[in-house]
């Protein structure tokens, strides 16, 4: 029997794991939960975890859940995680999977002590409980402002990151790296996650839903001031319309986050994406079509912007790099463990559009069909 001890199992990937993990192991799982004590904490996580299990069609692990799943209170940003490990049984695996996702320089004190600090504390407890295996959840954009095949290998220009978000992934799989003579470390690299592939459930509305809800968000300000003009004027964005996009549902980034981890593979590296994905025009159009926007005038430079095209082009700063830099994420170390086709799930314009009307109608303000604005249900994330 395996124990494992995970971060992150009350957020979108790491709970997809803990699932995971329930289907395809019979062993228990330990998880680091934010609360007041273990019990509150072990609360929290039964809640989130049927809650997740219930949208992913997977109802069926609720009693394994209350089985096999167990939390102790900690936070990850302060030494030893605050957690009393001295009633948990040996540790043989840590998964990595907390992290924040915010980008902006503003709040880089907050992301570091999350991404960079909690990661050096998460590997310290790895190595008090006497883990064998240390694997980290980190992302595909430490590839930062290259193109072109990025392969599965270390990050060797760490100045190319696009913003704090990225600098500080990059600090941290550094730390997980000068690890690797006390631990068996794997990176983990998901690009852009979406939700299940099967269901179109989520839990965290970032990447691809935070561009749509940007979108909607400016649709909404100009129209209390411009009427209907943007139902018919187009606006300019600058983005590169032939980029793809490398989407990924979640369900699939833990099958074979899982798999891999449950593998002999020698490899430490694995990008967890799409072996295909839309164009940045497919993706744009259809998240303006469902907002009842024409497709934007794709341009390379700002050279007569209105103030409108401004208005949008505020909210862009963090998707810029996801619109511009073409990149193929390279499956090799993936393909090898998981199969050639485990990397694969359709992101066409039928897909893509059940995708974002699932997320989209959970937000205020949007009415499907319909250029009123009214609310449909509280937001969701």
């Amino acid at each position: 029997m395996t124990t494992r001890l995970l971060t992150g199992a009350t957020g979108f990937v790491g709970g997809a794991v803990v699932l995971e993990l329930l289907d395809k192991t019979d062993d228990p799982v330990i998880a680091l939960v934010r609360g007041k004590d273990d019990a509150e904490a072990t609360q929290r996580l039964h809640d989130t975890l049927s809650a997740m299990a219930d949208g992913y069609g997977r109802s069926d692990l609720h009693p394994e859940i209350l089985r096999r799943t167990v939390a102790v209170h900690g936070d990850m940003t302060v030494d030893g995680c605050g957690a009393d490990l001295s009633a948990v049984p040996p540790v043989d695996e840590v998964w990595h999977c907390a992290a924040s996702l915010r980008y902006e320089e503003e709040h880089r004190t907050e992301i570091e002590a999350q991404n960079v600090q909690g990661t050096a504390n998460v590997l310290e407890l790895a190595r008090k409980v006497g883990a064998r295996t240390f694997n980290y959840v980190s992302t595909a954009y430490v590839a930062g402002s290259r193109t072109d095949l990025i392969t599965e290998g270390p990050v060797t220009d760490p100045s190319v990151a696009n913003n704090c978000y990225e600098q500080t992934k990059m600090r941290a799989e550094a730390l997980v790296e000068e690890a690797a003579g006390d631990l068996r470390i794997r990176i983990l690299r998901p690009t852009v996650v979406i939700g299940h592939s099967v269901t179109r459930h989520g839990l965290n509305w970032s990447g691809l839903y935070g561009f749509a809800r940007q979108v909607l968000v400016f649709k909404k300000t100009a129209s209390r001031k411009l009427g209907t003009f943007l139902s018919h004027a187009r606006v300019r964005l600058l983005a590169d319309p032939d980029t793809v996009v490398n989407l990924v549902p979640v369900d699939i980034v833990a099958r074979n986050a899982v798999a891999i981890s449950l593998s002999d593979s020698p490899e430490t590296y694995f990008h967890l994406g799409n072996s295909d994905g839309p164009k940045v025009r497919d993706m744009v159009t259809q998240i303006f079509e469902l907002l009842g926007l024409r497709e934007p005038l794709w341009v390379d430079d700002r050279d007569g912007f209105t103030a409108i095209d401004e208005a949008l082009d505020g909210g862009m700063n963090f998707y810029r790099s996801y619109l511009r830099y073409n990149k193929r994420f390279d499956l090799t170390n993936t393909a090898a463990v998981c199969g050639p086709d485990a990397s694969y799930a359709p992101t066409g314009e039928q897909e893509l559009a059940e995708y974002l009307l699932y997320y989209l109608r959970t937000l205020r303000g949007f009415e499907e069909n319909s250029g009123t604005e009214r609310v449909v249900h509280p937001v969701a994330a």
